[in-house]
């Protein structure tokens, strides 16, 4: 597939993975080409699927959530129904930020932002034991995190 895209194209890919809010002026002007050419390669990069969504990095501490963990999830089941129910439930619950399906010693992991540590102990206690599949948690604190986009 990636025979379908030419160094133009993944200029666009790039600048619109570190800003997706950039406009077709500013991309066209960075990359050297007609505004009217960045609108139709995004609208073709677009209909290829390339784009999964756009996204806001929030800051965190402005929502007054100043611990963010690592929530490991291992699982007493592997059947479809439960993980599919697991996915459902924890991608509704409020706090989770990402919800990553692993392979190897988790099932799960939880990327979370939470006020502080009894807002972490709820969470865990009043919303994840509840659900009767879950064999135990590992939590893990984020000290840093950055965003690199270094994958074009």
């Amino acid at each position: 597939m990636k025979n379908e895209i030419d160094s133009k194209d993944i200029q666009i890919l790039r600048l619109l993975l570190n800003n997706a809010r950039l406009s077709n002026k500013e991309i066209a002007a960075q990359i050297g080409i007609a505004q009217s050419s960045t609108h139709d390669r995004i609208k073709k990069l677009t209909q290829r699927g390339y784009f999964k969504g756009a996204y806001v990095q929030i800051d965190q501490k402005k929502l007054d959530l100043n611990i963010e963990v690592l929530l490991a999830i291992k699982l007493n089941k592997q059947h479809r129904s439960i993980i599919a129910d697991f996915r459902e439930k924890a991608s509704q619950l409020p706090g989770v930020i990402q919800l990553f399906h692993m392979a190897g010693n988790n099932d799960f992991i939880l990327h979370l932002g939470v006020k502080d540590s009894d807002e972490l102990r709820g969470f865990i206690l009043d919303r994840l034991s509840t659900l009767d599949y879950i064999q135990s948690t590992e939590t893990t604190m984020v000290l840093h995190n950055e965003r690199v986009n270094n994958i074009l």
